[in-house]
């Protein structure tokens, strides 16, 4: 994945239902943040995650791995940048870091995404992108145009 200079970014501020009582980030707002990361990034290349989903296809996580380096306080901006890759035709990657305002990194996260298929009471993973969905998320992985 190229440098943080090509990453979908979305600017957030530590707010109180996201600390524990030391005023600290609570290790599962990360993931809250990662998916408004991912949401925003989708929507921002003009596809909204409802919309995908009425077409009956969703993105759901497979993996998750997430490094916490320095913490967040209560109060705190954080900028995340995120990069997605496709690989093997079908599996989405996306790199997330979150960055301090002094441009630290405060936490490294890498989530495994897969296209899956909702029909009736079934889901079945998507092995052959439709043309518009793989074209989506090439363009997720080609980063903003700023």
């Amino acid at each position: 994945m190229s440098s943080t200079n090509n990453g979908w970014r979305l600017k957030k501020t530590v707010l109180p239902q996201h600390t524990d009582h030391a005023g600290v980030m609570w290790h599962g707002s990360y993931l809250d943040f990662l998916e408004e990361g991912r949401i925003d990034a989708l929507d921002k290349v003009g596809c909204s995650y409802s919309e995908l989903s009425n077409k009956g296809f969703e993105i759901p996580v497979i993996s998750m791995q997430i490094k916490y380096k320095i913490s967040f306080f209560h109060g705190e901006k954080i900028l995340l940048n995120s990069q997605f890759k496709l690989e093997n035709k079908i599996r989405l990657t996306c790199k997330t870091l979150f960055l301090k305002s002094t441009g630290d990194i405060g936490a490294e996260a890498l989530i495994g995404l897969v296209v899956v298929r909702k029909i009736n009471d079934s889901i079945k993973l998507v092995r052959e992108l439709p043309l518009q969905i793989k074209n989506i998320l090439l363009l997720l992985e080609e980063g903003p145009k700023f």
